[in-house]
């Protein structure tokens, strides 16, 4: 019979936190993980994994095997997973959703993990992605293990945290171990470029056609904040289904429509601030094979990346929310821990880090090296494209198009992400003030608002648009200025 450990030691992507911290944070999994846990049959697993194993056509003629260990859980943001151990060291996760009960689990959250499944299972046979397989999955509580569910490969591999951040090598080490990380990712997600389609939205079926595109779930944070008010909240996610969309800024925007109308001013201020970098995003014109949307992960952040200890990609996980997507913020987006500078709520960096004083929380990078790393990441996009300047430019654009995406998505982020976009629009024009009116016949501003802008300038402060779009009194020479500064972030050839 197999042994249901205690203390196993999973992938752990808070491995520099202290002993208290993890404690702490352990209690809080446990807490919202509660009742999934006490619902997953757990005592039926070992026997669930070597039937599931047994039907794998490519195991058939091999040893004997049987489930060796059940490890201790390991926990994401919104699910948990079992690692199985069976007798030849071969290792599969159970990985369940967070909600993953008859009381809670509902049929888009049905939907979304069947999505999951079968674009996994599509990715891995059409890519060399190195994605984990899956074996097996259900998308409902009635089974013999109590809990919809996907079981898919261990991958065996470093937290990219951990080796991004190791302090114990050079500089030069730590340097090549991170270009090798995203040169392998780069090439990796340049692969879902063939996928396109005409509109956004989750897979629904085995294949990838365009008629197979459904809704997609996300999670609605602004509601989630608002739960907090009420004592009995569960904290659990609220999720929420928008689309298919066929307009990219319906996929922007699907979450702030669904949302009341603000009632103080400078709350309207900063919903049309944000509604206009939206409407201004530019999306590369639909030609053949490069429909308007494309596949990508939807979450690539650091503790989603597993690599060898010279930063070779091992693994590229958790792959809830995979969808077809607007390509300003597609598969050729920057990783979200290269682009963290531009999201000051989110953003924990500090000199000390610099000097290697360890922080009470994540360590972070500095925003020149942040920059360095997005140049060498969008640079590695260019040379794997077959379109290398389009993908290029995407991926350069991908730092203010994915923060906008975020503002939409999280009120906690929005202001500062706002607040950073307009400081940098002041900064482009300034620097481009001299040529506007000689060198850029695409500008919009006309050489007799000249006499204004010096004016304006003054006025390109995110308190100051807020309120006069607010009570709607943004004069048109102020809109061109900040339209016009919006396209000549968007089209520079620096580095973000």
């Amino acid at each position: 019979m197999a042994s249901i450990l205690e203390d196993n030691e999973p992938h752990d992507k808070d491995s520099d936190s202290d002993s208290d911290s993890d404690s702490s944070s352990d209690e809080e999994e446990h807490e919202i993980f509660a009742a999934v846990m006490e619902s997953i049959r757990l005592d039926l697993l070992a026997e669930y994994a070597t039937k599931t194993r047994k039907r794998c056509s490519y195991w058939k003629d091999r040893q004997e095997f049987w489930v060796l260990e059940i490890g201790s859980p390991m926990f994401g943001s919104y699910h948990v997973l079992y690692p199985v151990k069976f007798n030849d060291g071969v290792r599969w996760l159970l990985k369940v959703p967070v909600n993953g009960t008859k009381e809670k689990f509902t049929e888009m959250d049905a939907r979304a993990l069947r999505s999951e499944a079968r674009t996994m299972r599509y990715i891995k046979q059409k890519t060399t992605i190195p994605l984990p397989t899956v074996f097996s999955f259900s998308d409902t509580c009635y089974n013999e293990l109590n809990c919809p569910f996907i079981f898919i490969e261990y991958i065996d591999g470093k937290s990219l945290y951990e080796v991004w951040f190791d302090k114990t090598g050079s500089k030069e080490i730590t340097h090549a171990r991170r270009t090798r990380c995203l040169q392998d990712l780069a090439a990796a997600m340049v692969q879902l470029s063939p996928f396109s389609f005409k509109h956004a939205g989750s897979i629904m079926m085995n294949e990838l056609h365009d008629d197979d595109i459904g809704p997609l779930r996300q999670n609605d944070f602004a509601s989630t904040l608002q739960r907090l008010h009420d004592d009995t909240y569960d904290r659990l996610p609220i999720f929420v289904e928008h689309g298919p969309f066929s307009d990219p800024k319906e996929y922007y925007t699907a979450l702030l429509s669904s949302h009341q109308e603000p009632e103080a001013d400078h709350e309207r201020g900063q919903l049309k601030l944000l509604q206009m970098f939206v409407d201004w995003i530019p999306e590369p014109e639909p030609t053949s094979g490069h429909d308007p949307f494309v596949l990508a992960h939807w979450d690539l952040n650091i503790q989603n990346v597993l690599v060898a200890d010279d930063g070779t990609v091992k693994g590229i996980i958790d792959w809830d929310g995979v969808s077809a997507v607007p390509r300003s913020v597609g598969n050729e987006r920057y990783p979200s821990w290269l682009t963290r500078d531009w999201d000051p709520a989110m953003y924990g960096w500090n000199e000390g880090m610099e000097r290697g004083i360890k922080p009470k929380g994540l360590w972070e990078d500095s925003p020149e090296t942040l920059r360095r790393y997005r140049s060498i990441y969008a640079e590695s996009i260019r040379s794997l494209s077959s379109s290398p300047e389009m993908s290029f430019k995407l991926t350069r654009n991908s730092v203010v198009c994915e923060n906008i995406h975020i503002a939409v998505l999280d009120p906690l982020c929005t202001f500062g992400i706002l607040q950073n976009i307009v400081k940098n629009i002041e900064i482009v024009v300034r620097e481009k003030l001299s040529s506007l009116f000689q060198d850029d016949r695409d500008s919009e501003i006309e050489e007799n608002d000249s006499e204004h802008i010096e004016n304006d300038l003054k006025y390109l402060d995110i308190y100051q648009l807020i309120w006069a779009l607010g009570d709607d009194e943004l004069s048109e020479c102020q809109l061109k200025l900040l339209r016009e500064g919006f396209r000549l972030l968007l089209n520079g050839e620096q580095i973000l």
